[in-house]
């Protein structure tokens, strides 16, 4: 009895499997499983057919955002930025180092190695603003994370290059960068101190 069913279940399966395959391209055979062989098709931006007046592109859902991104809520003319961003680093060797790092990779080619505006790429673009002004030592560091975050001018926006650690980092690196620059009474005493004879200063520049 089994062998005889054995055969019979062989002869069902080949005849099933010759009704399934297309003798000719153009013509839809008996399929097993419906839309497996011609499976409809619809770009993003065309209509959803089930479910009118809405693309097959789907938003977002309110209040959700990908994984690992940070939320900035400050836009590029927000002027309250520089007061309510305040940096959560404090200056030291490992933050200086780092700030050092990425300074040399993304702010070295326009401002130049002492802040001076005068990176190698000056000569083709417009030359920066000095970073060691009256001006740029009296702005608060909320102020400088924000351009690096959003950018300024022809400077780019930083903040899918640079993480925010990071960018803070830069920050501590270039307010060394203007006390070296532009020591106060304090820091040249300090300095003396340290055996230090001249301490070079440089020109105060308002723009």
């Amino acid at each position: 009895m089994i062998p005889k069913l054995w055969k019979y279940s062989v002869i069902i399966l080949a005849l099933f499997s010759l009704l399934s395959c297309a003798r000719d391209r153009d013509v839809r055979e008996w399929e097993y499983m419906p839309d497996m062989y011609r499976s409809p098709a619809v770009k993003p931006q065309q209509d959803n057919p089930d479910d009118t007046g809405h693309t097959m592109m789907r938003h977002p859902v309110a209040n959700t955002i990908p994984r690992d991104m940070v939320p900035y809520p400050h836009t590029v003319g927000d002027t309250l930025a520089a007061h309510r961003l305040i940096n959560p680093l404090r200056p030291g060797q490992e933050v200086l180092a780092l700030g050092q790092e990425y300074y040399a990779i993304y702010c070295y080619p326009c401002h130049g190695s002492t802040g001076a505006g005068d990176g190698p790429i000056i000569p083709k673009m417009t030359k920066p603003p000095l970073l060691y002004t009256d001006k740029a030592i009296g702005w608060p560091d909320g102020r400088f994370y924000h351009i690096l975050t959003m950018g300024q001018g022809n400077m780019p926006s930083y903040k899918s290059s640079i993480d925010q650690n990071t960018r803070w980092a830069i920050i501590h690196y270039v307010r060394a960068l203007q006390k070296a620059a532009r020591p106060t009474q304090e820091d040249i005493d300090r300095l003396k101190d340290l055996g230090y004879s001249e301490i070079p200063v440089a020109e105060k520049e308002s723009k």
